[in-house]
C-alpha cells in the first residue's frame, strides 16, 4: 500500500483547499468547492486506512495459505509416488532373493534388472518429495502457520478472496487518486 500522506498537511489542507492570489487575497471560488472535495475525499480515505490496511493482511494471508495448501497437495503427490516406488523396489528385492534361493540364474539375472529399476524409480521419486517438503516448511514459516492445517484453515473460497481482492485494489486506486489530485492541487498554488 502507498504510505499515507497526512491530508491534514500542507498548503492544500482540508477546509483551507482555495489558492489565494497575492494580488487580491481572494479565494478562486471555481477551484474552492472542486479543491475542497479532493481533500475531503482523501481525508476520508485516510481514514478508511486502518481497516483496509487490515484487509490487506486477510489478503496476504489468505494467498500464502492457499499457496501453502497447493504445496502440501503436491507433497502428498510425491509421498504417494515414492511410497509405490519403494513397494515396488521391495517386491523386486523378495523376487531377487527368492530367484537366488531357487537357484535359477536367468531368473536372478532377470530379477536384477528389475530390482535395479525399481530403484532408480525410487531414486527419481525421494528428491521431489523432499523438495517439496522443505518447500512446505518455508510456506508455512513465510505464512506465519504453525502447520498445514492452520493454512488450510485461512484459506478463502474464491468468491470471497475476489471481494477482498477487488476491495483492496479498488482502495488503493481511489487512494493513489485523490492523493495525486491533492498534490497537483497544492502544486498550483502559489508560494507566499
Amino acid at each position: 500500500m502507498d504510505e499515507p500522506k497526512d491530508a491534514g498537511t500542507g498548503a492544500g489542507a482540508a477546509g483551507a483547499g482555495a489558492c489565494v492570489t497575492e494580488a487580491d487575497g481572494s479565494a478562486e471560488a471555481a477551484g474552492t468547492d472542486a479543491s475542497e472535495e479532493a481533500f475531503a475525499q482523501l481525508q476520508r480515505l485516510y481514514d478508511q486506512l486502518p481497516a483496509m490496511e487490515e484487509r490487506g493482511v486477510l489478503l496476504a494471508r489468505a494467498k500464502a495459505a492457499a499457496a501453502a495448501v497447493r504445496l502440501e497437495d503436491e507433497l502428498a503427490t510425491a509421498r504417494i509416488l515414492l511410497d509405490e516406488a519403494e513397494k515396488r523396489e521391495a517386491e523386486a528385492r523378495a523376487a531377487l532373493e527368492q530367484a537366488e534361493r531357487g537357484g535359477d540364474a536367468e531368473l536372478a539375472d532377470e530379477c536384477r534388472r528389475a530390482l535395479l529399476h525399481a530403484g532408480s524409480l525410487r531414486g527419481f521419486r525421494v528428491g521431489p518429495a523432499r523438495k517439496a517438503e522443505a518447500a512446505l516448511a518455508r510456506a508455512l514459516e513465510e505464512g506465519r502457520f504453525a502447520d498445514a492445517a492452520e493454512a488450510r484453515a485461512a484459506v478463502l473460497d474464491p468468491a470471497e478472496l475476489a471481494s477482498v481482492e477487488s476491495e483492496v485494489e479498488a482502495y488503493r486506486c481511489a487512494y493513489a487518486e485523490a492523493l495525486a489530485r491533492c498534490e497537483a492541487l497544492e502544486a498550483s498554488c502559489p508560494e507566499d
